[in-house]
């Protein structure tokens, strides 16, 4: 089989990338070694794929940090306002929620997967699926990709496989593995957007427990950071949105053995400590014969507060009346000011993204094509760029999927 454009892997870089390079012109074959197409994209946003977020292409850059200048191309041939109007002419709106996540106007990831598959095909793009790549090699005049069942041939190869999380899906680092026989560097990968262990053991006691605001805070190696958002207790130690952007901060932290990082959970972000010690005393003076975690409950999960009396009066609950100076004090530091010591991420196959990948020195921002080896191009989460929780992720497959299918089109006309 002979084709100008050959893009392995169906996620949604890959068929991106190949929406965009049928656009532009070329023939395209998209290779999946699973038997459909989208198979994590189907996942993301439980099940609701979070499309993007709102804000400028500036915003995205200073977002997604030290790999934000190298994004910036790629943003701006694909920007998440282009991302959102490509489905509305496809019958597919959008909407916005409060914290600016952007969804699919019916909250199914299917109709966006179901979307992407449909305008490749007709746009002519050829899916060979069930089949694993096992080796690229360069000709002189294009590439010869073997798969374990078949050989094609092609002008331009985009590798667009996924990193190693949730490898259920289908993502097993294959693309690392290709990148390596052109000489690329691969930058460790590490588990992001994935839950913490925490050295203390009272979460798991909480497991299941939600709060909505949160505020978290860690220093580590001259670095500090403060972010708030949702936060779940699991058995044996902290998740949800805010403990998933911090962790893409720790993971590097917490990757030599016996690590550790310091955090501190403020479960009352909307008021400082003078406001939440007025706020605690005004509830015990107007309700002195409750128990502490009934005051408590009004603004706390009931039992996150059975635990906070637990931690001030071990062994009997404490009245309002009853409660002393000294274990208010200590009620509210624990409130304000909750000390973990996170000791490790959560497995690389449990974390919703990987940190690492193809080095991006070595990657052209400007078409996504290897700086080691013309006519070969990269796109999403195999390239060492990820961002935080909220559609960023998306994005990067997006937004590098554009831009590397346009340029492996161009590069396959001799352009």
């Amino acid at each position: 089989m002979e084709t100008q454009v050959c893009i392995i892997g169906a996620g949604p870089a890959g068929l991106t990338a190949a929406i965009f390079a049928a656009q532009a012109g070329a023939r395209a074959v998209l290779i999946e070694r699973g038997s459909a197409a989208g198979r994590k994209l189907l996942k993301t946003g439980r099940g609701r794929c979070n499309l993007t977020h709102t804000g400028t292409i500036e915003e995205f850059v200073r977002i997604y940090g030290e790999c934000g200048h190298f994004l910036k191309p790629a943003l701006y041939a694909f920007s998440p306002e282009a991302v959102r109007e490509f489905f509305r002419t496809r019958q597919l709106a959008a909407k916005e929620e409060k914290d600016g996540c952007v969804f699919p106007i019916t909250d199914r990831a299917s109709d966006v997967c179901r979307i992407l598959v449909d305008t490749a095909h007709r746009l002519k793009t050829e899916f060979v699926y069930g089949r694993r790549v096992q080796a690229i090699e360069k000709e002189a005049d294009g590439f010869q990709i073997q798969t374990d069942k078949q050989t094609l041939r092609a002008a331009s190869v985009i590798i667009a496989t996924g990193g190693a999380s949730w490898p259920f899906t289908g993502s097993t680092g294959d693309g690392w593995r290709l990148a390596k026989e052109f000489g690329h560097t691969i930058t460790p990968p590490r588990a992001a957007l994935c839950p913490l262990v925490t050295e203390q053991t009272w979460p798991g006691r909480l497991q299941g427990v939600g709060m909505a605001d949160v505020v978290l805070q860690a220093a580590w190696d001259k670095k500090s950071i403060r972010l708030r958002g949702p936060l779940m207790c699991t058995a044996d130690g902290i998740g949800g949105p805010v403990v998933f952007d911090l962790s893409r901060h720790l993971t590097e932290a917490l990757a030599e053995p016996a690590s550790a990082v310091q955090i501190t959970a403020d479960f009352l972000p909307s008021m400082d400590r003078p406001r939440a010690e007025a706020w605690l005393i005004a509830e015990c003076a107007a309700q002195p014969r409750k128990e502490m975690a009934g005051v408590l409950s009004t603004r706390l999960p009931r039992q996150f507060c059975l635990l906070l009396e637990e931690f001030v009066s071990p062994g009997r609950p404490v009245t309002a009346a009853h409660l002393t100076k000294e274990q208010r004090n200590r009620m509210l530091e624990y409130i304000k000011a909750m000390p973990l010591t996170v000791i490790k991420t959560a497995p690389l196959e449990q974390a919703t993204v990987t940190r690492g990948g193809v080095s991006r020195q070595e990657i052209d921002s400007k078409t996504m094509q290897s700086r080691n080896c013309p006519g070969l191009f990269f796109a999403g989460e195999v390239i060492d760029a990820d961002g935080p929780c909220g559609g960023y992720n998306l994005q990067i497959a997006w937004s590098t999927g554009a831009l590397a299918g346009a340029s492996a089109a161009r590069f396959a006309r001799g352009e």
